[in-house]
């Protein structure tokens, strides 16, 4: 069991979750309430899709990713898991930086029609994500592995209210495979019951009312 929770952590680790929540909003058949096409992402120009694959997937995985691994080659967290309260902050500065550079990318970047409202405050929302574990980090080490898979959560549930037709059933999928990540990390004794909860939460609540309510700049 202790190979599968470890395959399940790695897996679904953070940094891969925002492209899921892409893949989800790009790729699940829907169609919107309205009467304008890209008002439903899955209707996207496919050239559009890979531009934002690449770039985002730059900006929230690789980078992020190197830039953790540099800091744990020269002894500045002790452990790739950041299994240190302490040891968190700095990651969380420098990774906040880099979604705020994927926004910004979106902001200039990508047409006024494209910036659909879904998009932009799903991006928002994970930088407000950061902000609020930040916060309180400096109390209690949250969960990010759960809010990371539960703000996908959120994020989905509040765009299928904006479409006629959805895929909810991916979303009970998605409960499910949250459940088993949160369960994972408690039983790997990475966080408690209480660190875990606290990050599913704050990932649903926080992407969830930012897709919800359009909230983005």
């Amino acid at each position: 069991m202790e190979y599968f929770f470890k395959a399940v952590s790695y897996i679904l680790h953070p940094f891969f979750m925002t492209l899921l929540g892409l893949f989800v909003l790009f790729e699940s058949p829907t169609i919107p309430n309205s009467y304008y096409l890209y008002d439903a992402l899955y209707f996207f120009p496919q050239e559009a899709k890979t531009v934002l694959y690449i770039v985002l997937g730059i900006l929230t995985l690789f980078a992020p990713g190197l830039s953790l691994l540099i800091m744990y080659w020269n002894k500045m967290v002790s452990s790739l898991d950041l299994k240190k309260r302490e040891e968190r902050i700095m990651p969380f500065i420098l990774v906040t930086f880099y979604y705020i550079l994927a926004y910004i990318y979106l902001r200039v970047q990508i047409p006024e029609y494209l910036q659909h409202p879904a998009l932009m405050s799903f991006i928002f929302g994970i930088i407000l994500v950061f902000v609020v574990s930040f916060i309180i980090n400096l109390y209690i080490k949250l969960s990010l592995h759960a809010a990371a898979i539960f703000g996908v959560c959120g994020m989905l549930l509040a765009y299928n209210q904006t479409q006629i037709e959805s895929n909810l059933a991916f979303l009970l999928y998605l409960l499910f495979v949250g459940g088993l990540v949160a369960s994972s990390r408690i039983y790997l004794q990475a966080h408690t019951l209480k660190e875990t909860l606290i990050g599913m939460v704050v990932g649903f609540g926080v992407l969830f009312i930012s897709v919800k309510f359009h909230i983005y700049y």
